[in-house]
């Protein structure tokens, strides 16, 4: 074990921890859902695709809340053992993420939207502010897909920085993350 290892690991507050946690559950189930809708007998598919929508708005509202968040609450320092161009593509990759989280279901609303539907949340429903244009839909739903994707590739190469830091670099850089 190196020295980084053996001292206290400083941690995320436990609601950053949560909302971390709770975000990614998310993108995984909304890939997991738009990867499969195919798959549903065709009545059952509106209905898969309501609850995708109804799970990025909520996705979308949770990342919202990490970033005020994230305002008022200091991050843990990176430890002494990261090199300053490691810190800089750490900030950058995590921009990035916070970009594609933000600017994916945005899309997706607009191409939901777009077709004219309501985003129904059970109790209470939103309905569409535009004109329904399945044209347009289709064109702004290759952009959603882009964004869905180049999300997912960076959230796989994000955990997989953070298991090399664990594995290899023994710095427990993990541990920052990890619930109490």
């Amino acid at each position: 074990m190196n020295v980084a290892a053996a001292t206290a690991t400083p941690k995320y507050d436990s609601v950053t921890i949560a909302l971390h946690w709770l975000i990614a559950f998310m993108v995984a189930a909304l890939v997991v859902i738009a990867l499969s809708v195919d798959y549903f007998p065709k009545p059952v598919r509106p209905t898969v695709v309501d609850i995708h929508g109804v799970i990025g708005v909520t996705l979308l509202a949770l990342l919202v809340l990490r970033i005020l968040w994230r305002m008022g609450h200091k991050k843990p320092e990176f430890p002494e053992t990261m090199g300053p161009l490691f810190r800089k593509a750490a900030a950058a990759g995590h921009g990035l993420l916070y970009l594609l989280m933000l600017i994916t279901p945005i899309i997706g609303l607009i191409v939901f939207f777009l077709h004219g539907k309501a985003l129904d949340f059970g109790l209470f429903k939103i309905a569409s502010p535009v004109a329904a244009n399945r044209d347009l839909a289709h064109e702004i739903m290759d952009f959603h897909e882009l964004a869905a994707y180049s999300l997912v590739g960076l959230a796989v190469a994000h955990a997989a920085v953070a298991v090399y830091h664990q594995v290899v670099l023994r710095d427990n850089l993990l541990a920052r993350m990890r619930p109490r």
